[in-house]
Order: structure tokens, then sequence, then C-alpha cells
């Protein structure tokens, strides 16, 4: 039974590697959770990319594949600058749920502090 377990695991592992990867004539290609692995971008800012078309993908079945020449390209030209409309974004919204705090806090004291 033990052999029988580790011979389905191995064949499972080999499926997911070839699931990860495909290969199109001469031409390889990975799937998005391959690329968030070797490159270290995470899964959403890959989808926000292929969605903004500045990064292409091809789909197949419920499965996109990307080529890492096209995934480097992109990262080197444009992953700072999503980083840094992400933070921008945390930031503004940390500002407005401040101001909202602000302005409740005042108004739980009666507006005006004056004794």
């Amino acid at each position: 039974m033990v052999f029988l377990y580790v011979t389905m695991t191995a064949q499972c592992a080999k499926m997911n590697a070839v699931m990860r990867m495909l290969k199109v004539g001469s031409v390889t290609l990975i799937s998005i959770s391959e690329a968030v692995k070797q490159f270290g971008i995470s899964k959403e800012t890959l989808r926000r990319a292929i969605h903004q078309k500045q990064l292409p993908a091809v789909s197949a079945g419920r499965r996109t594949y990307l080529k890492p020449k096209d995934v480097q390209r992109w990262k080197e030209r444009y992953y700072h600058e999503f980083r840094a409309d992400a933070v921008r974004k945390r930031w503004e919204r940390y500002r407005k749920k401040r101001k909202r705090a602000k302005a409740k806090g005042s108004e739980a004291s009666g507006g005006d502090s004056k004794p």
C-alpha cells in the first residue's frame, strides 16, 4: 500500500510540473503560479497586468500561461510603478479612514471642545 501511495504521489507531482509549464513548438510557457515562484510577483499583480494588456498571456482551459521573457521584461519595465500605485492607494485609504475616525470622534464629544 505504501509503495502505491508513493508512486501515485510521484505521478501527481510530475503531472503538476507538466501543468505549470507548457511547450508549444520551441516556446516554453509557464503558468501564473510558476511565474509567482520564479519572479516573486503576486498572482493578483500578474492578473492585473494581464487584464490591463501590459502582459501578453495565453489561456488554455482554466489555466493562463505566460512567456518567461515577457514576464521578465514586464517586471523590469512596469513592476515598480505597480508597487508604487499599490502603496499610494493603500496610503490614501489609510488617510481617509483616519480622517473619518477623527470626524466621528469630534462629533461624539459634541463638536466644540470649549468648557
